[in-house]
């Protein structure tokens, strides 16, 4: 099952609160990913959960109608989605669904998710933390004995199903996930 919700989260960080807040009767293995959403009036993330459990599924139900938000439910063989809530969100709901099933997003929990962190090779992150592909920004080469230093946090990305560690050069020779843990919104200073 797909669950997915669009809370208008405006940013990372309320579209992952939403995710704690959504994840807590989930038993692994769980997919959890963020979804832009755009071409509404304001773009915002919406997020998806793809896991099987009724408990889930009734806890995620219960939230979205005490949050307002926007929710869809996809079921295996179904020839519909489960919509609910106010329409704008709904269609958030619904996209993010969609990108779930087509095997994207930006994820935020996967199967081996606990063992991305510290200084690994390439390999043992594709070995221990269920990273399919290690890509270098900018073209750069990354072999299975390439030092990646996730300096405990990351955020890879899911493309047609597979799990994308984006990383970029740092010092000491080392590679460092794409996105850091705490990021700087654009124009933040002015």
């Amino acid at each position: 099952m797909i669950i997915a919700v669009d809370a208008a989260s405006r940013d990372t960080a309320e579209a992952e609160h939403v995710l704690h807040e959504l994840l807590g009767p989930a038993a692994p293995p769980v997919i959890a990913c963020t979804h832009a959403i755009t071409g509404g009036d304001t773009p915002h993330l919406a997020v998806s959960i793809a896991a099987a459990t009724d408990e889930l599924e009734a806890h995620v139900r219960r939230w979205c109608a005490e949050h307002g938000a926007g929710s869809a439910f996809t079921r295996s063989g179904a020839t519909a989605p489960d919509l609910a809530g106010p329409s704008p969100l709904v269609r958030g709901a619904y996209v993010a669904a969609v990108e779930s099933a087509l095997g994207a997003g930006r994820l935020f929990r996967w199967p081996g998710h606990e063992h991305a962190y510290g200084v690994q090779t390439a390999a043992a992150l594709r070995a221990k933390a269920g990273i399919d592909y290690v890509e270098a920004l900018g073209g750069l080469l990354v072999t299975d004995d390439t030092v990646i230093d996730t300096r405990d946090f990351v955020r890879p990305v899911r493309r047609e199903g597979q799990v994308i560690l984006q990383v970029q050069p740092a010092a000491g020779g080392v590679l460092i996930p794409f996105e850091a843990e705490h990021q700087q919104k654009c124009c933040s200073d002015h």
